[in-house]
């Protein structure tokens, strides 16, 4: 019991560790994210300390699974993965209900009854069906993920730019790489961002990033976007 009640106070402690990276009040450089999930990692879990410190919706958070670091973004995949293995591990054939796993770490459907053996056409019709129904699918969620975002509007200027540069090829795809990583910071932020310097400490968010967020809150425009939408700017 004290062993638990030790592992509780140590997750607990690195949910708060995360939730001040996303908030900009705690240290926000990759190294210490990593080693916040590192020390995660480390710590013995158990489906019920992981629902009861509500770590698992912290460290699955959208701000580590699509931070512009690959190494944040990997060290999140990799400690999620790893508890969903405990999860089901542990699992029994018939789970009540306080042995499943937290709704951050769920996925896939539920056991479903054994569906009835398909034809003959329906089989070949299986085989040779295109997969564009799903890809349609796991766009439309994305696009609902996005959407649901406070920044959503904003976060779409910078995607056009970064759309744009891409566009012009050379060496203008290291601006469109930078416009994208502002996207999936702006997409990874809870709070509605009121003005360019509120962010201004968050890596990659440079100064002429603030400005042009600072134009859009002001105008409803970035000029620079604007001029490339009147063919002003190639």
């Amino acid at each position: 019991m004290a062993n638990d009640a030790a592992n509780i106070k140590e997750l607990e402690a690195c949910r708060d560790k995360l939730q001040a990276c996303r908030d900009g009040s705690g240290k926000t450089d990759a190294a210490s994210i990593v080693s916040i999930f590192r020390a995660m990692s480390k710590v013995s879990v158990s489906v019920q300390s992981l629902r009861a410190t509500g770590v698992a919706k912290e460290a699955n958070h959208v701000f580590f699974r699509n931070n512009p670091d690959i190494q944040v973004r990997e060290a999140c995949a990799k400690l999620i993965a790893s508890w969903k293995e405990i999860g089901l591990a542990k699992r029994p054939a018939t789970p009540p209900v306080a042995e499943t796993l937290p709704p951050a770490l769920a996925s896939g459907k539920g056991e479903e009854e054994a569906p009835m053996k398909p034809s003959k056409e329906k089989r070949t019709a299986d085989v040779t069906k295109p997969d564009k129904t799903e890809k349609a699918k796991r766009s439309k969620k994305t696009e609902e993920k996005v959407g649901d975002t406070p920044n959503a509007e904003l976060a779409a200027q910078f995607k056009e730019l970064a759309s744009h540069e891409f566009k012009k090829g050379g060496t203008s795809k290291f601006a469109g790489i930078a416009f994208n990583k502002v996207v999936a910071i702006l997409n990874g932020l809870e709070q509605k961002v009121t003005s360019g310097s509120s962010i201004a400490h968050l890596p990659g968010i440079g100064k002429e990033t603030v400005k042009k967020i600072d134009q859009y809150l002001e105008k409803g425009i970035i000029d620079k976007l604007e001029r490339i939408r009147n063919g002003e700017e190639d």
